[in-house]
């Protein structure tokens, strides 16, 4: 399940960089629907545009934020120049005393080490090696590119070294591939391409695109890929849980 919040901008670059490892908040009706294995979707305040999703490897309990300060080292909560003390008069201004009593607080840890941005294809910068991969995989790449580009579709990525190691488009809803199906609700990898492998990277997309299948009611999800791509093709068919249709492509 994909759960959202909203940060202000310290906190939100905090966790895009891999600076922290928890986020700590009320355990509110809210925060108590998360499971260990979800994932968070953050959204950086005011404007809610630049986004990231992490999934969460734990969750700790606490009374009140004192206990929580107590058990866990301030620099993995707050990795910035700060006191105990000022960190905890600061979450007493966030969240009373009151509210505290009455939810308790949580630490959601985070993985660091998987990271996955959401933005507008156009606020993202695509390097030359990412470029020739696509290229290979696209025969009509530039016209390809450019639809997406101008009609502003979300893509979710991860960095490495300051270049992308993986890209992910969907479509929700699509309808230009009903006719290879039955009727039903579809959603459509356009693009799925990973090439640092050795971080789970493809299984955590795998599972984010299940979720979201899930909560729209998808009845397929679908997607072409080339016939010699096997090992691919093994590895969506392991991983995914819902109803996957295959389109080959020579």
């Amino acid at each position: 399940m994909i759960h959202i919040m909203k940060l202000k901008d310290k906190y939100f670059d905090c966790i895009k960089y891999g600076k922290k490892s928890y986020e700590i908040c009320l355990n509110d009706e809210k925060r108590r629907k998360i499971k260990i294995g979800d994932f968070i979707e953050f959204q950086k305040e005011p404007y809610l545009e630049d986004k990231i999703i992490v999934r969460v490897d734990d969750l700790l309990y606490y009374s009140n934020f004192n206990a929580l300060l107590n058990d866990l080292n301030i620099e993995l909560l707050a990795p910035y120049s700060i006191s105990i003390e000022k960190f905890s008069i600061n979450l007493e201004s966030f969240y009373p005393i009151e509210k505290q009593r009455k939810y308790g607080v949580v630490a959601i840890k985070i993985n660091k080490n998987i990271i996955i941005n959401n933005s507008n294809i156009n606020n993202v910068t695509f390097d030359k090696k990412l470029i020739d991969i696509l290229k290979s995989n696209y025969a009509n790449f530039l016209d390809w590119f450019n639809i997406m580009k101008a009609n502003n579709v979300n893509i979710y990525y991860t960095m490495k070294d300051n270049n992308l190691s993986s890209i992910m488009i969907l479509k929700i809803f699509e309808d230009d591939s009903q006719q290879f199906l039955e009727k039903g609700n579809i959603l459509k990898i356009r693009t799925l391409l990973v090439t640092d492998k050795k971080k789970g990277i493809g299984s955590m997309y795998l599972n984010i695109i299940d979720d979201i299948a899930a909560s729209n009611n998808i009845d397929y999800i679908y997607l072409t890929l080339k016939k010699d791509n096997k090992e691919l093709i093994s590895f969506i068919e392991k991983k995914l849980i819902r109803s996957i249709v295959i389109m080959m492509m020579n």
